[in-house]
C-alpha cells in the first residue's frame, strides 16, 4: 500500500493490465506514468524515477482481522453487477507453485512462489522467506552495516522490520520470483541452525 500524494499532489491510481518483470504495473490517471509495485517507483512516463512512500499494511485472514477489529464494516457484495465476488478469479494461480511468465530458476531449497518479505535498506535489498519469519517469530540480521530486527505476530499476521536505531522499514510481501525479477542481485536470507 502506498501514499498517493507526491510532492503535494494527490494522484489516482489504477491497474494497467501490463506486466513488468512478472509484476502488474499500476498507472496514474494524471500523467499515465507506469508504476512498479515492487520497485515502488514509476518505470515509464513523465514521472519515471519518482518513488512512492510505502505505508504499513498487513496480509491476513478475515477471521484474524474480525477477531482483532470486530466493529469492521465490509462493503456489500450486492454491487449491481453480474460478477460473482464469492469466487476468486486467481484461485488457480495462487494454488500453482509456478509463476506466470517467469524465467526464474529456483536454487536449492527455493521455490518460485515462495512468499518473501523484501526489504530495502541503506541501498541494499534482501528477501526474507515469510515461512521462516512465521516459524521463528523474530529474526536478527544486518543490512548495510546496521542490524535489523524482523518480527512476525501470529495473532495478526503482522510483519515488522526495525533498524537498530528504531526506524521502521516497510517490507514488500511478494513472491520470490517477482522480488528476484525486480532486484536480480538480491540476497535471500537463510538460517543455518
Amino acid at each position: 500500500m502506498y501514499a498517493r500524494e507526491i510532492e503535494g499532489t494527490a494522484y489516482t491510481f489504477g491497474v494497467s493490465g501490463l506486466l513488468w518483470n512478472a509484476n502488474v504495473l499500476m498507472y496514474d490517471h494524471q500523467t499515465e506514468s507506469l508504476w512498479s509495485q515492487v520497485k515502488r517507483e514509476a518505470v515509464a512516463g513523465p514521472l519515471t524515477g519518482t518513488r512512492l512512500l510505502a505505508l504499513r499494511s498487513t496480509v491476513t485472514t478475515w477471521e484474524k482481522w474480525r477477531r482483532r477489529y470486530p466493529e469492521t464494516v465490509v462493503l456489500s457484495l450486492d454491487t449491481g453487477h453480474s460478477r460473482d465476488y464469492d469466487e476468486d478469479p486467481y484461485e488457480d494461480y495462487y494454488r500453482s507453485r509456478r509463476g506466470m511468465f517467469s524465467l526464474f530458476q529456483p536454487g536449492p531449497g527455493e521455490e518460485e512462489k515462495e512468499l518473501v518479505a523484501g526489504v530495502e535498506w541503506n541501498g541494499q535489498v534482501k528477501a526474507y522467506p515469510v515461512a521462516e519469519l512465521r516459524r521463528r517469530g523474530t529474526v536478527e540480521d544486518a543490512m548495510g552495516g546496521q542490524s535489523l530486527t524482523l518480527g512476525y505476530e501470529a495473532e495478526t499476521d503482522r510483519l515488522t522490520v526495525r533498524s537498530a536505531d528504531g526506524a521502521e522499514i516497510v517490507p514488500t510481501v511478494t513472491y520470490w520470483f517477482v522480488w528476484k525479477g525486480i532486484h536480480p542481485g538480491t540476497e535471500r536470507f537463510s538460517h543455518t541452525p
